[in-house]
């Protein structure tokens, strides 16, 4: 039986891709995330791209899971603007953060439940930091929901308050655009 990551929350730390050392040992169950965070995550650090931040045991200094973020925005339909309250402003895009890249590590997965679920929870307090004490407007958190690597994902991400993009999802993307409303959802 796995174990509520929630349970061992005093335990786990977010620490920034540039002040972690070692995060070889870091392995998803799909072979594309481990590959970014191998290959690319640093150099898309050092550039200014992205910024990778690992779920820590500091227990054992273990990576459970990691997240890439990005600034991002995302556009509305009319009728989306209205649901999310905001029919009156005139904008097209709104401000948001991006989960560019969102993994659990394959043995964390095997121990721990909730960790995904976790993730977001702590990519969520992230935005809203952004939104209320850093001084630049952040709305929502956008993901594209890998559905080729994970056709059951778009549920996942349902249960943890996103929803479609209507403006830019059609048939025939490989990924589904989501967003959570930080202030609602």
């Amino acid at each position: 039986m796995r174990i509520a990551v929630e349970t061992i929350k005093e335990h786990l730390k977010l620490t920034p891709l540039k002040k972690r050392g070692d995060y070889s040992m870091f392995e998803s169950d799909i072979d594309e995330y481990t590959e970014f965070l191998h290959k690319n995550a640093a150099a898309h650090e050092r550039h200014h791209v992205s910024s990778t931040h690992f779920l820590v045991d500091k227990r054992d200094n273990s990576i459970i899971a990691y997240m890439s973020l990005v600034n991002d925005n995302v556009a509305l339909t009319v009728d989306e603007k209205v649901l999310a309250g905001l029919p009156e402003i005139p904008f097209s895009t709104l401000p948001a953060m991006k989960i560019g890249k969102l993994s659990v590590d394959k043995a964390a997965k095997e121990k721990y439940s909730g960790i995904g679920s976790f993730m977001i929870n702590l990519a969520t307090v992230i935005a809203y930091s952004i939104d209320e004490e850093q001084g630049s407007a952040c709305r929502f958190i956008t993901i594209d929901a890998d559905v080729e690597n994970n056709p059951t994902v778009v549920d996942f991400y349902i249960k943890n308050g996103f929803v479609p993009n209507e403006k830019v999802n059609n048939k025939n993307r490989i990924t589904i655009s989501m967003r959570k409303d930080i202030f609602t959802g």
